[in-house]
Order: structure tokens, then sequence, then C-alpha cells
């Protein structure tokens, strides 16, 4: 993967740069690293010290009503200023040519011919006047959230930006435009505008890959947009993705200041790693002072300026992960992230010449050991923040390391041609998804557009009872997904009904992927299928739904387990569907689960799934799975942690077990927009 993305994005910026233009950055370090700001004049020492962080590029909204006041007359000179600023401190600039103007429409979207005309004309006035500073020009900032009034229409955003590129073309050809810039990783909305030949224009696609989850899960979404790309761009043009925005707010329930620093890291690393030319992190400094809204902390500095000080901003844990990253990486480029064989830790590679450089963390919830081969030697440890570490000694051609959700930067004192020869990872993602006592699935992600061809085998915790036989797997090129099944052998469950498993892939002898072995307990079918419906939510919205045990449309693996079958009819507002046990139900769930998981067959509303449990304080636990994008069948996961949404009860935020069952399956509809729908669901897996 990493070669084969490495030379696309190589191609893609070769085609880009000539020595007259500006190009989209390198792939050293830190050239594509920066942060969003929103001023146009720095306050005195803010532009210092925001060099000193290490960030190479602002991006910035360069705002039409701002900017013409008066029909074709447009003043520029607030972004004059302001480039003036960025140029001795070698920082470039990302413009979001964006928002109405009221001089041509009403709202803050551009929605008629005469709009979009003047919209295009000032833009390529724009481009003209600051051509060759090495601007990059991106056309509207989410145009599929809530900057498009009174809607979001991708149609009426294609028109615009098809306009707006034109014009640009015409009046400054050498200029970088990008687009567009979408909230999220939204699919449907990138593939209209690939479909409605934007990327006959764009020389990069801008994305928001914005979540509460690890930043690590962008890498399947990146695989998804590069096989649309692959898809749709013009032949012979490459385009490399960008990640436009994208942050970690430190006033979110489970981000602290400390842990947004980590996020920094980890997000920037796994960009490099995924060879994403442009990382621009929201926000520069946090916006306000409200230590409960969210808005108001996403910054790398704290929101008082302190004149008289130096610096002038109080820094946070994430400036301080910024200006280490790129200080220990600094003219480095990313080789390769190393074979562990577990998908959930991350050792990258970085080079300069023969000079290496290794970063490791895990996303795994506890702190544990990591060995990587490498030759004779000692190896200087740094933090995420700077700090410096006890030194790592080389035993018998292997270094061990404690990794834990905190990168680590580790220097070899002298050459380490071991370590630059261990082998690089293929990127699987793997999960364990049981149907029934008697048949196990394997989902295996291809988080590559390279073909691979490995070995699957399940292990076993029981003594004595011998697995199936392990199976072949492979991806062709382009191809992401692939499911394999095993029928589980007589011995696999226990008196307690559990059973226990665990999964290795190997790429002949270099482990891939590896899943450390778990406890896994069915639902008993009488307790699923006795459950019944109910809708909640606000008592105004009107809603219709059913809950029986059905056949699917298509049928999953092992066709004698029983389906619900979940359908519902709603008004626009908020409303929710519980499936819930019978009232004389045996509710308990024995042990100390760390997550759930049962099959969902989705219909694609873009719905999201979610159980609920109550634990021995009545605090009410909410384990949410992923939003249903797809269409068909997907096993879900639904982790149990302190991360999880909760209320009542102790309000401490403390898991108190035992639990019970609340509600065994919740369809949320989160849009709150009329609908309808059908999903098709299997009983919940306990997982230990």
């Amino acid at each position: 993967m990493n070669r084969y993305l490495l030379l696309l994005c190589l191609i893609a910026l070769t085609a880009c740069a000539t020595p007259s233009s500006p190009a989209l950055p390198g792939a050293t370090v830190p050239d594509g690293l920066g942060v969003n700001i929103h001023f146009t004049d720095a306050q005195p020492g803010e532009m210092e010290m925001l060099a000193a962080g290490g960030f190479r590029w602002v991006r910035m909204d360069f705002v039409w009503g701002a900017t013409e006041r008066e029909r074709g007359h447009y003043d520029f000179s607030a972004y004059d200023r302001l480039l003036a600023t960025l140029e001795p401190h070698h920082i470039r600039a990302l413009f979001i040519l964006d928002y109405g103007n009221p001089l041509y429409e009403a709202d803050s979207s551009v929605r008629t011919e005469a709009g979009r005309a003047a919209f295009a004309k000032w833009a390529a006035a724009a481009a003209q006047h600051f051509a060759g500073r090495g601007v990059l020009w991106e056309i509207w900032n989410e145009p599929n959230g809530g900057f498009w009034k009174p809607r979001a229409d991708v149609q009426e955003y294609i028109a615009l930006a098809r306009a707006t590129c034109q014009a640009i073309r015409a009046a400054a050809p050498r200029e970088v435009i990008i687009g567009p810039a979408t909230s999220g990783m939204d699919f449907p909305f990138l593939e209209a505008c690939f479909q409605a030949g934007l990327l006959e224009w764009w020389d990069a696609v801008s994305v928001h890959p914005y979540r509460q989850d690890a930043p690590e899960t962008v890498t399947a979404d990146y695989a998804h947009l590069h096989q649309l790309l692959a898809r749709y761009a013009p032949r012979g043009k490459t385009i490399p993705i960008l990640s436009g925005e994208w942050g970690y707010s430190s006033a979110w329930s489970n981000v602290s200041a400390d842990q947004q620093g980590k996020l920094l890291a980890r997000q920037w690393l796994i960009n490099l790693a995924d060879h994403i030319p442009l990382s621009i992190w929201y926000d520069w400094h946090d916006d306000g002072p409200d230590p409960k809204e969210s808005e108001h902390h996403f910054g790398t500095v704290a929101y008082e300026y302190h004149s008289q000080d130096s610096p002038v901003y109080a820094p946070k844990a994430a400036y301080r992960a910024a200006q280490t990253l790129t200080r220990e990486l600094q003219g480095y480029e990313f080789r390769k992230r190393l074979a562990t064989g577990r998908p959930d830790d991350y050792a990258l590679l970085f080079g300069h010449g023969d000079h290496l450089r290794l970063v490791v963390w895990t996303t795994a919830s506890q702190p544990r050991a990591l060995q990587i081969p490498a030759s004779a030697g000692t190896f200087a440890v740094t933090t995420h923040t700077g700090d410096t570490a006890a030194p790592l000694e080389v035993q018998n051609q292997m270094l061990t390391i404690t990794v834990s959700d905190a990168p680590q930067y580790l220097v070899p004192d002298r050459p380490n041609k071991l370590l630059a020869r261990v082998p690089a990872a293929h990127p699987l993602r793997a999960r364990l998804a049981p149907v029934s006592r008697k048949l196990m699935a394997v989902q295996v992600d291809n988080l590559d557009i390279t073909p691979f061809r490995g070995t699957a085998a399940l292990e076993w915790g029981e003594t004595g009872t011998p697995p199936p036989a392990a199976q072949t797997i492979r991806f062709a090129a382009g191809e992401t997904s692939r499911t394999l099944t095993f029928s589980l052998p007589d011995g696999a469950a226990n008196a307690n009904s559990e059973f226990r498993a665990g999964l290795k892939i190997r790429d002949g002898n270099i482990p891939a992927c590896e899943l450390p072995a778990q406890n896994f307990r069915p639902v008993s079918e009488d307790l699923f299928t006795n459950c019944h419906v109910a809708a909640d939510g606000a008592a105004e919205v009107t809603s219709e739904q059913s809950l029986t045990v059905s056949t699917p449309p298509a049928p999953l693996f092992d066709q004698r387990i029983p389906v619900l079958q979940l359908k519902y009819q709603r008004a626009a507002g908020w409303k929710f569907f519980q499936t819930v046990p019978a009232p004389d139900a045996n509710r308990s769930i024995p042990g100390q689960p760390r997550a759930f998981g049962c099959w969902v067959y989705s219909d694609g509303q873009r719905t999201a799934p979610r159980l609920r449990l109550t634990d021995a304080t009545q605090q009410t636990w909410q384990p949410s799975g992923e939003e249903m994008t797809w269409k068909g069948w997907r096993y879900v996961e639904f982790p149990l942690d302190p991360a999880t949404a909760h209320w009542g009860g102790a309000k401490d935020g403390v898991i108190h077990f035992p639990l019970h069952w609340d509600t065994l399956f919740l369809l949320d509809t989160p849009r709150e927009t009329a609908s309808q729908g059908t999903v098709y669901f299997t009983a919940p897996v306990v997982i230990y």
C-alpha cells in the first residue's frame, strides 16, 4: 500500500508543481502541517509563536461579502496584510472562497445564476491578485452542512464550483484549486461532485474527517475515497486527498487537554502514513473561555492573549505535541509502517537519507510491550510533548518498548540496517463477527488499494479442541472488504455458552494482522425473540413501528438463527425505537463485558444503532455503533468504556457491574427529518 500510494501522491504533486507555480506540499515534515485561523491581522507576538509551533500552513476564510462591498469593486487589503505577515515565517495560506454576499444573494449560499457569475468573477480576481504566492484556493466550506443556506444542495454547489473553477483557470491558470471541503466523509456528496466532472478542475479533494473515535479509523475512509477518485478521475490525472480541517475539542466529555495533545500527534502521523499531503488542525487557539462549550476548546493554545508575556498565549498539550512532532521529524519523510502483526500497534518509520527515526504508539486500551527488530545500539526516546525519557538499548537484535496511546519518538544513535529491513505492514483491519455458536465470520478490510494474498487462521483459547483449517484470503487491486466463515468445532462452546477465539492473518511468514483471543457469549434466543418495540423521543412526533421475526431480503450465513425486522415510519422531529425484553425476562448480563456485537441489515438511511444497559447503581449506559450508511449485512460492534454515553444512577461515569439489559437494539434517527425504513438484526453477543 504505502509504496503504491506514495507513488500516486508523488505523481500528483509532480503534475501540479512547476518552477513558476504554487504546488501542493511535499512529503517532508513539516511541509504539509498547519492550523485553521480566524484573523487577518495577527496580535503582536502571535505569528512568531505560530511559526515556533512548526506550523507551515494556515487555513482562513476569504469572505466574499467582506471583500466586495460595492458591486465590481474588490478590496483584498486585509489578505495582503496577512500574506505579508506569513511569508517571512515561510508559512503558506489556504484561502476558503466562501459565503454569500448580500449584494447578490439573500442567503449565505449562492443559488442564483447572477450570484454564481458574480462569485466566480470575484474568485478569479482574487486568484489573479495573489497569483504565484503559493495560495491554495478552496471553493466553499462544508457545503454539505450548515454553511449552505437554507439547506445543503449538492447540485447548487456543483453549479457554483464549476463556474468558479472555469473563471479561475481563465484568469490565473497556474493557481491550485481544491474542494469541496465536506463536513465529515460525506461519500454521497463527494461522489455527486465527481460524477459532475469537478475532478477535471480540482487539483486535490479536501475533506474534514471529524470524528469522536480514534483518528486511526480514518484510514478506512481514505481507502474508500481513493477508490472513488480512481473511478472518476480523468485519465492520467491523480487527485490527492487533503485533510483540510479536523480537530478534537478538549471540552468533549471523552477528551481532556492532555488527551487532545495525543490526538493531534496521532492525527498528523496517521495522515502522513496515509500519504495525505496537507493536514490542517482545527484550531490555532481556543475561541472562548466557556469550559462547557466544545466550540471554544479546539485550539492548540489557550484563549486569553497576554501582551506582556512570552509566549503571548498559554500553550496547551496540543501545541507542545505539534512542536515536538515537527522538531523530531524535521526534514524526514514517511517510509513505511512496520509489520507488528497487531492492527492496533503503530510503528512508523521515517527517513532522511540513511538516517532513521521511529514513532510508536498503540490504540489498545492498556500499555503493552512492543518488540521491533533492530541492529545493536541505543535509541533516544522523546515523549509526544517533548520530554526526554530513558534511552533504550537493543538486546539480541530486538528493540523492546512499552507503547501507550501517546506517541513516542525514537532516534537511533547510529545507522540501523536491521530496522530499515523490517517488512512493511500491509494494513488490514479484521473483526471477529460471530453468527452463532456454530459459525464464526471474520470481516477483513483491506485499507490499501494494492493486492494481498495471505492465510487467515482462527485460534482457540480452549485446550484440546482443534481449530478449523486455515483459509486463504485474497484481495484484488482496489478490493477493500472480504468476509470469511469458519464452522466452529463441536467443543467450541463450553458449559457457560461462551466460546473463545482469536485470529492470525499472515503474509507468508510476515504477520499481517493478529487479534488476541476473546470470549463471546450469545444472548439467549428466548430473550431475543420475545422482545417488543417501543418508540421514544418527543411526544408530539408521531410514528408507527413494528417488530417481527422475519426473513431478511438477503440471507445471513447461518439461516437457522432468528432475525428481527424493525419497520418504522415517523414524522419530523426527535424519535427513536427500542427493542425491549419482556417484563418477566431474565435481563442479567454475567461478568464484565467490554463490548457487544450483532449483525445488522441496513437500508442505508443513515440511522444509528445503539444498545442500552443499566448497572448496579441504576446508571444507564448507551454503547453506540457506527452510523448505518451501508445497504445490506454488516457486523456492528458497540464498545463499552468510560467514554460511552451514560446518565442517571451514581452519575460518576464509572461502570458498576453487574449489568442488565434495558434495550437489546436501539435504532436512532438523529437527522430528525420525516423518514421511514426497515432494518434487520440478529441477537447481540456479549464480548469479554
